[in-house]
């Protein structure tokens, strides 16, 4: 009975909130496709941005909480820079894609391989490697499609929590709530509501069987998901396949906006990018 009393927390942190999409840059638009990607939930709205050339690969692009793929335009501008595609997915209940009244990291690792099944299937783009990377919530989602999906060949996380279960105790601690106090209900609630235990969509259980490179990115002052939880992740990544970018200084979205690691990231991507495509 007790448990119960969490449940109004659980679906109002399950219930994505609507945000007016940001548009893209001039530069961007100007070389973008509105796209659409069949997909479990919902189609997904997305933006194809080309490079100049022949491309070395494909990066999937996975937004945050409450926000949408424009939001993600500054550091898609470094990945088309240095030659590679960036899609830029709208999740469901997000950006241009519809309302949802739920949305979960289960949902979303369904969906983001029915990304990575839909650039398999495009005609000028299956022959290229393909990446994905991930900010925050889609950090999250990310990594977990990276873990289970082989076929993508490299991965970066900017900003993710640890876990599902993290992410409630930073919600319910943000609300002036013992999130840690209160974590055995919330979990109980989620196998209620959602009908998926969400330990099985940690870092820990998950990227332990990863086997492709992994770029792990989070600013030492973010306010929103410390920076313990960046060398948690990076922790679970066999030995030799992780790298820990610590970014001094930068809280939870200047990771997205700061041109250095714009450039760290686009470098680690067209390495592995073109790696992959040499073994190919």
């Amino acid at each position: 009975m007790l448990d119960r009393l969490v449940d109004p927390f659980v679906r109002r942190m399950l219930h994505p909130p609507r945000r007016v999409p940001r548009p893209l840059p001039a530069a961007l638009a100007a070389r973008a496709e509105d796209v659409s990607i069949p997909a479990a939930t919902l189609p997904l709205k997305a933006w194809l941005l080309r490079a100049d050339g022949r491309s070395a690969g494909t990066v999937a692009v996975v937004h945050g909480w409450s926000s949408d793929g424009g939001r993600m335009a500054p550091i898609a501008t470094h990945i088309v820079a240095r030659g590679m595609a960036a899609l830029l997915v709208d999740l469901p209940g997000h950006g241009r894609t519809g309302p949802v009244a739920s949305y979960n990291a289960a949902l979303m690792v369904d969906d983001l391989r029915s990304v990575r099944d839909w650039i398999a299937m495009r005609d000028d783009l299956p022959a290229r490697p393909a990446a994905i990377l991930g900010y925050s919530f889609g950090g999250l989602g990310a990594y977990v499609a990276a873990s289970r999906d082989p076929r993508w060949v490299a991965l970066v996380v900017l900003a993710a929590p640890l876990g599902p279960m993290e992410a409630a105790r930073l919600y319910l601690d943000g609300k002036g709530l013992p999130g840690r106090w209160l974590g055995g209900m919330v979990r109980r609630s989620f196998l209620r509501t959602v009908g998926v235990d969400p330990d099985t969509f940690d870092a820990a259980r998950n990227l332990a069987s990863i086997r492709v490179p992994a770029m792990i990115v989070h600013g030492e002052n973010d306010e929103v998901v410390p920076v313990w939880h960046a060398e948690r992740i990076e922790s679970a990544v066999p030995a030799g396949l992780g790298t820990l970018l610590r970014v001094p200084g930068a809280g939870h979205n200047a990771v997205l906006v700061d041109d250095a690691v714009g450039v760290r990231v686009a470098e680690f991507l067209l390495t592995h990018l073109a790696r992959a495509r040499e073994r190919s």
